[in-house]
């Protein structure tokens, strides 16, 4: 029954929200157009405080509803105008603003702007929430690989994420298909590369290079046995990643690392879970593979290094390894298991706790080490526990977000946002890369075919 009063309470909301914004659309409402004859009022705003994504409404006469006209900031931070109706500005509140007073400009085709500072301030409420970025599906949860803006882009199996800083892009990889970019700034989403290039079987996944200049891609090519495929390839910045080289022909890889002080790279490959380096022909001086050793099994591991390089953790499903860097011979010593073990979903320390599917990860700086010898956790996508968790330096593993909103039935899986740990529900996430700038964390979900944002703030 609780299930039932809050969607019906959310669809309520969902349209009047509708009914407002296509008022916002109507030429013959009142005080439609702003009218540069009369006054300017500005009543009051509401709601007085709140978190990332809160809806505030400001109150007054003859706004206009040209909204690429008004702006709204609480302090210095500059709000999201969604829409205006003469009598009312609808906006959201980003994340990472600061408690201040709320200021609106309102700029005409000529003259002076209109500028109002209410006395009263807005009290921001700093939290860490779920949120869907784009992903467009049908009712009935299809998709397809769709490029447009985020109103009209759609994913069919988005599996890995890698932010790229420098553009403040997302390239995500659809596994088994394609390369997709989502341009943040302009909201949009294009197809970068096709399996059908650089005869590329099976995309796994990508990695930027330690400049972040170069787009690694990697290939598992659908096969455990037959030699001499391009495993991994790269892509370059400077071609706007459009153009496809060869880098190390092998059997096939799974996930590639460039160790983050030299650059060289280190990866994965399904057939007996090697773990391999490429080193330079000493003759033709191209990539080729270097066995490093074997973690046993016929698994799809990943490999993701400490940014200080001094280690690296290995993705073996239910288990976590640490292997240690050896700086002299700058290879990779062999690893052992430093969480998980039998695939389950507890947490707990090293090999108590129970993983199962660990897939991509990324090291976050945490403020609370400062001063500690390693001031990283790690956080990584549980794909079969619907959940992103946390690695610990001291091995402990803990829940971050996901299987929140309690089903009778017990379902971890869902599409719900919110907070990390009551509300919000994932649906096989794998893919996770972290804007450490914007404190945002970036999900790819295979099922609910999104891509998901935790907006963390401190």
């Amino acid at each position: 029954m609780k299930f039932v009063q809050k969607n019906a309470c959310f669809i309520a909301l969902f349209l009047l929200g509708i009914g407002f914004l296509s008022s916002c659309k109507d030429k013959d409402i009142i005080g439609g157009e702003r009218d540069p004859g009369k006054p300017t009022v500005f009543s009051d705003f509401s709601p007085k405080q709140g978190a990332i994504r809160t809806r505030l409404y400001i109150s007054g006469d003859n706004f206009g509803s040209d909204v690429s006209k008004i702006q709204v900031y609480i302090g210095e931070r500059e709000l999201k105008v969604v829409g205006a109706n003469g009598k009312q500005i609808y906006c959201w509140v980003p994340g990472q603003t600061t408690t201040g007073q709320v200021r609106v400009v309102i700029n005409g085709d000529s003259g002076s702007p209109v500028e109002h500072t209410f006395s009263d301030q807005f009290n921001y409420l700093k939290s860490t929430s779920v949120g869907t970025l784009v992903g467009n599906v049908d009712q009935n949860g299809n998709s397809g690989i769709i490029d447009g803006s985020f109103e009209e882009a759609g994913f069919t199996y988005p599996g890995w994420i890698t932010y790229e800083p420098g553009s403040n892009s997302v390239f995500v990889t659809e596994i088994d298909r394609a390369v997709r970019k989502i341009d943040l700034a302009a909201r949009t989403v294009s197809t970068l590369i096709t399996n059908g290039q650089a005869s590329f079987a099976k995309l796994q996944t990508t990695t930027l290079s330690t400049d972040t200049d170069t787009l690694y891609l990697v290939d598992d090519n659908g096969n455990r046995s037959t030699p001499n495929k391009v495993a991994i390839a790269y892509t370059l910045r400077s071609e706007n990643y459009r153009r496809v080289h060869p880098a190390l022909w092998d059997v096939g890889a799974y996930g590639v690392a460039p160790h983050p002080m030299h650059g060289g790279l280190f990866y994965t490959v399904t057939n007996g879970t090697p773990i391999k380096k490429a080193v330079p022909d000493p003759v033709t001086g191209e990539l080729v593979p270097k066995e490093l050793y074997r973690i046993g099994g016929n698994l799809s591991t990943l490999i993701f290094f400490h940014p200080s390089g001094n280690y690296a953790y290995i993705m073996a499903h239910s288990r976590i390894y640490k292997s240690m860097y050896n700086w002299d011979k700058q290879e990779l010593e062999p690893a052992i298991i430093f969480a998980g073990g039998v695939a389950g979903d507890v947490d707990a320390i090293g090999t108590s706790a129970r993983i199962s599917r660990a897939y991509q990860g990324i090291f976050v700086k945490n403020p609370a080490y400062a001063g500690q010898e390693d001031e990283y956790d790690f956080y990584f996508c549980d794909q079969n526990n619907h959940s992103v968790r946390i690695l610990a330096p001291n091995g402990m593993v803990t829940t971050f977000a996901g299987k929140g909103s309690p089903t009778p039935d017990g379902s971890k899986s869902g599409y719900i946002d919110g907070d990390p740990r009551l509300e919000a529900r994932f649906a096989e996430p794998t893919g996770i890369d972290y804007d450490v700038e914007r404190k945002i964390f970036y999900i790819a979900e295979r099922v609910n075919k999104r891509i998901r944002t935790i907006a963390v703030e401190q």
